[in-house]
């Protein structure tokens, strides 16, 4: 009996050490995962792969505004879907974003470098969302992931202020996102698509973080993009305003878009060279979309597409915002249009003379007995797609 109890002991003793021995080998397991997952120098390659079956019209609308943190709310005909892939943490930044088949790859056959820094001046209203979505993801929004052009894929769109800024701070100073190959899968460039900020302190912290960032500047005819900003808090954000009403007393952020002459005059103020900053009427988005992307790659010394890629963009289906069906589009009166466009003559003068060129819909608020020769007038008048400023 004696010998018996004694093998059951040593039998205890064995299984306690085997046990012990199993815990520890999970956790060194454990611990090995952990590190090669999270630490990008652990590998040589690592391929975030993040998927959704969206198309550009399920992307989460934007809100344009002056609310940074806030979640935009979708109208009836937009609903927002909640991304299928695989929300993944960048240094501390979340990059997780409904996108169509966003293929991030980080790889060693190029050397790591910090992104190129292109931002979005005061956008809102002429165009912004869909060219943010265009550059970003590819020809009609969706893009071809084995040739997405320069510009990271997947980050926060509008990072204005508080933690989305902190956020874009983070993505300046990571070195995994970008690298500086020519392959069609080496990112150059990070994209701010904030599309309301035009002051001088906020031009002031994004040129504290580059040496030379590209400004990319939306152009639209100044009583338009009011009115659109107005159509837009009623049929996006339920706003029960009368618009012609409203519209007799600009104020507010929807002010702050159209006066485009006083936002152009902040960044050069700020910009050691307006050649840094490229100004794109809305209407040559129509004209000419390919051109203007082109010219846009050229400006940030960027790839370009290839042009079989190009030439499929159809801008016109390429309508982003889109209003409720249950508001229409409220057009102003002659009498409050003519109202808007008293107000805001004198900065529209501004804008051209500080763009050095005029534009297809700024002959109402030109002065008749403006004086200038008859070569100004010609270079003036000449037909254009995209233009850096003639004077800082």
């Amino acid at each position: 009996i004696k010998e018996i109890m004694q093998r059951r002991s040593r039998c205890r003793g064995d299984s306690y050490y085997a046990a012990r021995i199993l815990i520890i080998t999970i956790s060194c397991a454990a611990v090995v995962v952990h590190f090669f997952f999270t630490d990008p120098l652990a590998h040589n390659s690592v391929q975030k792969t993040i998927t959704s079956k969206s198309k550009i019209t399920d992307l989460p609308l934007v809100n344009e505004r002056n609310n940074d943190d806030a979640t935009t709310p979708s109208d009836s005909a937009t609903k927002e879907k909640k991304p299928d892939g695989i929300e993944k943490q960048i240094e501390g930044v979340d990059t997780g974003s409904t996108l169509n088949e966003a293929i991030i790859t980080l790889n060693n056959t190029s050397p790591s470098t910090l992104c190129r820094q292109v931002y979005f001046w005061g956008g809102g209203k002429a165009g912004s969302s869909t060219l943010y979505f265009v550059l970003t993801q590819g020809p009609g929004g969706g893009g071809n992931p084995t040739n997405t052009g320069p510009f990271v894929r997947g980050l926060p769109k509008e990072p204005c202020q508080g933690s989305q800024w902190k956020r874009w701070e983070a993505l300046t100073k990571d070195t995994n996102l970008c690298h500086g190959g020519s392959d069609s899968n080496s990112f150059t460039h990070i994209l701010n698509g904030c599309p309301r900020e035009t002051s001088v302190q906020y031009a002031r912290k994004a040129i504290a973080l580059s040496d030379d960032p590209k400004f990319l500047m939306l152009i639209r005819d100044p009583v338009d993009r009011f009115v659109s900003f107005l159509n837009d808090e009623v049929r996006r954000f339920g706003s029960r305003m009368n618009i012609e009403e409203a519209a007799k007393r600009p104020s507010g952020l929807g002010r702050r878009l159209a006066m485009q002459g006083e936002a152009l005059k902040n960044l050069l103020s700020v910009v050691k060279d307006p050649k840094q900053i490229l100004i794109i009427p809305m209407e040559s988005i129509s004209l000419n979309a390919e051109g203007v992307i082109d010219a846009i790659m050229d400006h940030v010394d960027g790839r370009r597409w290839k042009r079989n890629e190009t030439e499929v963009m159809n801008p016109n289906s390429l309508k982003v915002n889109v209003g409720s069906t249950d508001d229409k589009y409220v057009t102003l009166s002659q009498n409050t249009t003519e109202i808007l466009r008293n107000k805001f003559r004198q900065d529209v003068q501004l804008l051209e003379s500080l763009v050095g060129k005029r534009f297809s819909w700024s002959s109402w608020a030109r002065n008749e007995d403006a004086n200038s020769t008859g070569e100004e007038e010609e270079a003036k008048n000449e037909a254009w797609l995209v233009a850096s400023p003639a004077s800082g």
